[in-house]
């Protein structure tokens, strides 16, 4: 494993229509979805994480705290920015920030673990099992 606490990463993206809270359907208005959000913390989160695992490893996400606090309309520039923050053991605390060019979009953690994939698909499976 070659990750270490510090490690960061920043993502951008732009307020499009088909990323506002009116087309995910968590609000009605054409500004930038909290669920959009989420997804962009998570993907920062993954690729900060990307080729530094085991082989046969990945990460699971298991906890987001991030408050919301400011909107962006369409054509705005997200920026997501990621830093690992703690690691106890195969658990993994990242703070992040997001933001747009007037400042804080959101704010808060977003907690992975490390797991083996084919245990945990295994695992996963039995869930379809009668």
């Amino acid at each position: 494993m070659n990750i270490h606490v510090g490690d960061e990463i920043e993502l951008t993206e732009q307020v499009v229509p088909e990323n506002t809270a009116k087309e995910w359907g968590s609000g009605s208005l054409p500004v930038y979805a909290t669920p959009a959000m989420i997804l962009l913390i998570e993907k920062a989160a993954v690729k900060l994480l990307d080729g530094k695992l085991e082989e046969g490893q990945t990460s699971v996400g298991t906890n987001l705290n991030i408050a919301h606090v400011s909107a962006t309309p369409v054509n705005g520039t997200i920026k997501c920015h990621c830093s690992l923050s703690e690691i106890d053991r195969k658990r993994l605390v990242f703070h992040i920030e997001v933001t747009d060019n007037k400042g804080p979009v959101g704010i808060g953690t977003h907690e992975r673990f490390i797991v083996a994939d084919e245990p945990f698909m295994e695992k996963a499976a039995k869930k379809l099992e009668d």
